[in-house]
């Protein structure tokens, strides 16, 4: 008996490990707050981009939040703006994997292409 219930225990604790475990998002390289509203800030950096990169379609977790990616074409760099509704404007959080070294030119990118986005 002590077997079978020491069993379901066991079994309960390893499912309910496994269910509310994702990792914690990347922390942000940069963040900035525009004046424009949400709507148009995703749909202008979810634009296809000009030049050597791709963007994906905004993944819409919650209101008011969009994720986009944003990488060179020739690599999967796993970078991101998260776009959050802020009042009547938009705050624009940009990730990517590392923290150091090697990517500050993809960061410049993605602010210059914020920053277009947010003074349009």
């Amino acid at each position: 008996m002590v077997k079978v219930v020491l069993g379901a225990v066991l079994v309960v604790l390893g499912a309910a490990a496994c269910a509310g475990t994702s990792p914690p998002p990347l922390p942000p390289v940069w963040s900035a707050t525009y004046g424009v509203p949400f709507d148009a800030m995703v749909g202008c950096l979810a634009a296809k981009p000009a030049g050597a990169f791709s963007v994906s379609p905004p993944d819409l977790p919650q209101d008011g939040v969009a994720v986009i990616a944003f990488t060179p074409s020739n690599s999967q760099a796993n970078s991101t703006y998260t776009v959050r509704q802020s009042g009547s404007g938009s705050q624009v959080i940009w990730r990517r994997p590392g923290n150091v070294g090697g990517l500050d030119w993809l960061d410049g990118e993605a602010r210059s292409r914020a920053d277009r986005c947010g003074n349009s």
